[in-house]
């Protein structure tokens, strides 16, 4: 271990994939490796459900063979992560019930459009949960017929309702479901969710000390942190107490006390009580909005995050997740979504301006597109980064695929729109600047009227 490099608790758990999780793996690694299966990360997806079972139970008992509980590391500490694929899958599951049959335009991917360009939707399917069980458990009643698509005040209305009364009994069975189901999300029989103690399932110092250790172990930086999971930290480095596990265990990551007084003393200044605390249910809506992207639903994409806007009307992160859903279909809405989502400062900017630049492109102000690349290419900082993005094939149609370098994404689509519009300079210069060949202009072009 390299104590002058900054710790990254993902890239220790990458540098040990593999070897299959034993005494030779980090405990960093290991309890990263269990949170990300039980929160259905992409690092950490396996071929078949079995062997996603089998990695989790591996590093689960090794865990516990060190004097880490894994039992209560998961029900105490991953309880927010463990239930988040469950409750999104709920809220879009009550998002398009009661909808009428919605058609979409056919958008292309990794198969051959119909010859009639139109398809009638399959009901909204959430991988990895059964949710018609669960709606049957929890005694969840089809919802009335709609002739409003989208996530209309009632729609709204009904979610909150019926999430006020879900939660807590999801609380309830995941405080004494096995792992084996809580990993799985397997529902129990109405029988044994009705037999289950009413009150506060699980008792608050044990879930506030294992997600301080979920924390330590897991997440890379102070910001992730719960405030509470920093308050422990900073007692158990003055030796006012001791950890939910072995004293040496914690030692796999050292952690400067001044880091942590700097974290608390930020939130306590701005009353910031960081993380928020519903961002793993977000994370999982964006999955299940991706796979509807992907089957060409793109209406019933945005509605997920037109949820999520009346929800967290100032997160950024939402609004510019809806413009994308809504480039392919209403491309000057989505662009008015982007924006929006720029002034409130949304990260990674390339991310968004390469999203600006669809917009533009299908309404056809391919001057504005170019100026769009133009000033994002002047910005200091353009780390490489992977992203979700539009494309438009040959026939014009938005597909979507997987960028590893967001900004050569947006060169070599600018290099495009100049080759398009017959801009012989423009398009050498991208095409220069896609591959690295040339400085980046110092004057960004004439501004699009």
């Amino acid at each position: 271990m390299d104590d002058d490099k900054a710790f990254d608790a993902v890239e220790s758990y990458l540098c040990e994939t593999e070897r299959e999780p034993s005494g030779q793996w980090r405990t960093v690694s290991l309890v990263t490796a269990m949170l990300g299966i039980i929160a259905h990360g992409p690092e950490f997806q396996k071929p078949t459900p079995e062997a996603r079972h089998e990695a989790f139970k591996a590093a689960a008992d090794e865990l516990s063979r060190r004097g880490l509980d894994a039992v209560a590391l998961v029900r105490y500490g991953m309880s927010r992560e463990a239930t988040a694929p469950l409750v999104a899958a709920i809220i879009v599951r009550l998002l398009f019930e009661g909808n009428p049959s919605i058609k979409r335009v056919e958008v292309v991917f990794d198969r051959k459009p119909s010859i009639d360009g139109v398809k009638v939707n399959p009901p909204v399917d959430i991988e990895g949960v059964d949710v018609d069980s669960w709606f049957a458990v929890l005694d969840l009643e089809p919802g009335p017929a709609r002739g409003k698509y989208g996530p209309t005040p009632e729609t709204t209305a009904r979610i909150e309702q019926v999430l006020s009364s879900v939660l807590p009994r999801v609380d309830q069975w995941e405080a004494s479901a096995s792992i084996d189901d809580i990993v799985n999300l397997t529902p129990p029989t109405r029988e044994a969710l009705a037999s289950l103690p009413n009150g506060e399932p699980l008792d608050r110092n044990l879930r506030e000390q294992y997600r301080w250790a979920v924390d330590h172990f897991a997440k890379t930086f102070f910001r992730d942190w719960k405030t509470s999971s920093l308050h422990y930290e900073l007692r158990w480095l003055d030796g006012d107490i001791v950890p939910p596990c072995p004293n040496e265990l914690m030692l796999d990551r050292r952690v400067p006390r001044e880091e942590i007084t700097q974290e608390i003393a930020r939130r306590t200044v701005y009353e910031d009580d960081s993380p928020d605390p519903v961002e793993s249910l977000v994370v999982e809506m964006s999955r299940h909005a991706i796979k509807l992207l992907r089957q060409g639903r793109c209406r019933e994409a945005a509605a997920v995050f037109e949820f999520g806007v009346q929800q967290r009307p100032e997160d950024p992160d939402v609004r510019n997740n809806l413009g994308f859903c809504l480039i392919p279909i209403e491309p000057r809405q989505a662009l008015e979504h982007l924006k929006a989502a720029a002034n409130m400062g949304y990260q990674p900017s390339v991310t968004n301006a390469y999203n600006q630049m669809c917009c533009y492109v299908s309404i056809g102000r391919s001057r504005a597109a170019l100026n769009v690349a133009d000033f994002e290419s002047k910005k200091f900082d353009r780390t490489s980064m992977g992203a979700h993005l539009w494309r438009q094939s040959s026939d014009g149609d938005w597909e979507l695929f997987d960028s590893e370098d967001i900004f050569k994404s947006i060169a070599g689509f600018a290099a495009r729109i100049a080759r398009m519009e017959g801009w012989k300079d423009q398009e050498e210069h991208w095409i220069a600047a896609e591959s690295g060949r040339v400085d980046l202009p110092e004057e960004s072009q004439q501004a699009d009227n």
